[in-house]
């Protein structure tokens, strides 16, 4: 048996490890050496990941190391490093400790293990490993009643969902009479979607996954979330915490869809077919997701609430991908979320510098930050703009591809939807520029000073500058996001 394929897993594991014993033996005095310790082990699981041998084989039965594990990982790790990164830099800990560190590395972990798993028992282990490091990280400012609130919602929200998450995989166990991915996707090929059961099954199961990528009805823990928690760790939330929920869902719909594993065959041409309920539920709460979110985000006065509203309604155009499933479309769903890391880790880093500064983060403090500061408020512009989704940016070009996907298999109402809640958005993300570029200060009040370090100012360039040239050369990723497709529909 070939273990070398979990050896990314491994090194973060590793890093873990290193991170609690030098925190240890240094008394939490030289947070500098564990900060190194994280992120080197993070970088060395990226690069070991992209070294991989992919192989459609198993580890024991339960983790399969394809092409779509290896793009998954790589993109964990590297969000794992930027949070670490940030989190130092923004408004919560200047040097985050042991304690911070090592939540993120076993989040990394539970992410990573997700993303491979083709077993139910792995995958639900995976999804917890994901999650309770999450609720501490979100409440870990003790002293801070925000973020304790946060805290409590977030494990609230997450018991409920992970109890009907599981209760609805003992179902699909009970139809498949198998654990394993392949099993069920045996049993549904064999005519167990027709049976009554396996609707219920689906939206249990939804449940679970709806939560970790807050899609709505499962959704209301993030904005309390987001807003409560350091800024950088709402961008862990909003960026890897999402992109796994996504991971782990593509591979579970690839066994819950009987035509075939990516099969064209279309699942929405009747109002609720049994063979594909799961995709139709999905299709139902894109819609809801999406509009829900951009509607809410218009009356947002503070900038981590309309972020994390902004992502509820980016879940519902990623979920649109999963509504087509179709080669092509799950594509663009890996290439979306590459732009988002780059967008929602950017923005989340710049509003946490801004609350760091300033001690607030209404929206109406930025304005006159072009005058004060003109290079964060291009940088911010040019997050929103991409995150509306407007050329040439990075983002404009993850939208073409999902909503092309959608248009191609015929869904014309379905692009309609989400084409308009593009222009929604566009409202309350241009507000935010007109703060910065537009509205005049009041009479003797002065412009916003944020100070910037030369950490920061390379941090922001870092996250920031990559969505104008991949807006125009994006092909590379492209093509990396292709490779990982036929592994997990088993093409």
């Amino acid at each position: 048996m070939d273990f070398s394929s979990i050896i990314p897993v491994a090194l973060v594991t590793l890093g873990l490890l290193g991170v609690i014993i030098a925190d240890l033996l240094g008394k939490g005095q030289k947070p500098i050496v564990p900060q190194a310790i994280a992120v080197l082990a993070l970088l060395a699981g990226a690069l070991s990941a992209l070294g991989l041998e992919q192989s459609n084989d198993t580890v024991l039965g339960v983790l399969r190391p394809d092409a779509f594990t290896v793009i998954f990982t790589v993109f964990f790790c590297v969000v794992g490093a930027m949070t670490i990164i940030a989190t130092t830099r923004g408004e919560a800990f200047r040097s985050p400790g042991g304690e911070f560190l090592s939540m993120i590395l076993a989040s990394v972990i539970g992410m990573a293990v997700l993303t491979m798993s083709v077993d139910l028992i792995c995958l639900y282990l995976a999804f917890e490993t994901v999650s309770i490091p999450s609720y501490v990280l979100v409440g870990m400012r003790r002293a801070d009643p925000k973020a304790n609130e946060s805290s409590l919602k977030y494990v609230l929200f997450g018991a409920v969902s992970s109890a009907l998450m599981l209760y609805g995989l003992s179902f699909i166990v009970g139809l498949s009479g198998g654990t394993s991915l392949d099993a069920v996707a045996a049993a549904v090929q064999n005519g167990a979607g027709s049976q009554p059961i396996f609707v219920v099954a689906c939206l249990l199961v939804f449940a679970g996954f709806a939560y970790k990528i807050s899609a709505v009805p499962f959704h209301f823990w993030a904005p309390d979330v987001y807003a409560g928690a350091p800024a950088s760790v709402g961008g862990f939330l909003a960026v890897a915490s999402k992109a796994a929920g996504f991971a782990a869902l593509v591979r579970v719909v690839a066994a819950m869809t009987p035509e075939g594993v990516g099969d064209a065959a279309d699942p929405m041409g009747q109002l609720l077919p049994e063979a594909n309920a799961l995709i139709v539920i999905i299709a139902v709460s894109a819609i809801i997701t999406m509009t829900f979110g951009n509607l809410a985000a218009l009356k947002q006065r503070e900038i981590k609430r309309l972020l994390a509203w902004s992502s509820i309604a980016h879940a519902g155009y990623i979920m649109l991908a999963v509504t087509v499933w179709s080669p092509y479309a799950l594509q663009a769903l890996i290439f979306y979320l590459i732009a988002y890391l780059f967008m929602n880790i950017a923005a989340f880093f710049i509003a946490g510098i801004a609350i760091r500064e300033m001690g607030t983060g209404e929206l109406r403090s930025f304005r006159g930050l072009m005058t004060s500061n003109p290079g964060l408020a291009v940088f911010m512009a040019i997050i929103l703009f991409s995150l509306t989704g407007l050329p040439p940016f990075f983002g404009f070009i993850a939208k073409y591809h999902v909503f092309y996907a959608v248009f191609e298999k015929g869904y014309i109402w379905l692009g309609v939807i989400g084409l308009v809640n593009g222009v929604i958005s566009l409202y309350y993300y241009a507000r935010v520029v007109a703060y910065m570029f537009l509205d005049e200060l009041e009479e003797g009040e002065a412009p916003p000073s944020i100070r910037m370090s030369l950490v920061d100012k390379v941090f922001c360039a870092v996250t920031v500058i990559p969505l104008v040239p991949l807006g125009l050369f994006w092909a590379p990723i492209w093509e990396w996001a292709q490779a990982s497709i036929p592994a997990v529909l088993g093409l």
